[in-house]
């Protein structure tokens, strides 16, 4: 028997397959959707390092600050003009021009200041000192901390002695930084000092400021040497720590001291600058 309406040998549900030319056009689409989330993830992992690197330096450079802070914060008169209390000091070679940015024509100086103070508690005498080595030109090194400590230092007369400037005076003339040294940081490329009397001046670029025996130290005096006998009312501290990436770029050329100096000269960027005012609670009013 025939029937009226006969069956579709493939099934009432069949569809036609993709085109090759559908599958081409489905695949570059994936392929573009892919590469697009890539480069997201890319950019974010790159953002997210650089904000960990950027923290890391931060927070280094903060404690060291607060490190330095609390030391100097210490300080104290022996009240003998003979006795350096704080002294500072720079060679030029340690210092160079840096550009804040290219075509900018704006500049920044960075020194490494050699510091050095004394802290007194209770019948100890302490001789604190921080100095940065040198160990590629110029100016960019690790970063030392000295300290010496004594409860012999009063003779007949009631004079504290010199003896802990002399250690940290030897240490710095001979670039030897043994047993009462060590290191606080690396990538330092600027550490600075300035001193500021009470009504915020700073005159203290004269060796015989307060001094009226005129005998500020043991040491010959250049004109980069500021030894004081008295205490300034406040202190201004600059550091700056170049980032780990430029510290690797300027020691792969160590060999090359202009090119490390034309590096670091334009390399204002990779640095993370700190700076803070510092008052001395035992300066006479």
């Amino acid at each position: 028997m025939k029937t009226l309406f006969p069956t579709n040998p493939a099934g009432p549900r069949a569809r036609s397959a993709l085109t090759i030319l559908e599958m081409l056009v489905s695949t570059a689409m994936l392929a573009l959707i892919v590469l697009g989330l890539t480069s997201v993830f890319i950019q974010v992992q790159k953002a997210f390092k650089i904000g960990m690197k950027e923290t890391q330096v931060s927070d280094t450079g903060r404690t060291i600050m607060d490190m330095v802070s609390t030391d100097l914060r210490q300080v104290s008169d022996a009240q003998v003009s003979t006795v350096t209390n704080l002294y500072w000091s720079w060679a030029g070679s340690n210092q160079y021009v840096q550009y804040a940015g290219v075509g900018t024509g704006a500049v920044r100086t960075n020194q490494q200041d050699d510091i050095f103070f004394l802290v007194h508690t209770n019948t100890e005498w302490t001789g604190i000192g921080y100095a940065v080595s040198n160990s590629v030109n110029p100016c960019l090194g690790t970063l030392y901390r000295f300290a010496v400590s004594t409860n012999f230092h009063l003779n007949p007369n009631n004079v504290v002695d010199n003896t802990l400037f002399a250690q940290f005076y030897s240490g710095i003339v001979n670039q030897s930084f043994g047993s009462n040294w060590h290191a606080v940081a690396d990538g330092v490329i600027d550490l600075k000092l300035r001193a500021f009397d009470q009504n915020g001046n700073d005159p203290f670029y004269s060796i015989d400021y307060n001094d009226p025996s005129g005998e500020p130290g043991l040491y010959p005096i250049t004109s980069n040497n500021i030894i004081l006998t008295n205490l300034p009312h406040s202190i201004e501290l600059e550091m700056a720590v170049l980032e780990p990436d430029a510290i690797a770029q300027a020691r792969a050329i160590a060999g090359n001291l202009h090119g490390v100096s034309n590096f670091l000269a334009n390399a204002a960027a990779k640095v993370d600058v700190f700076r803070q005012r510092i008052n001395i609670p035992t300066a006479i009013p």
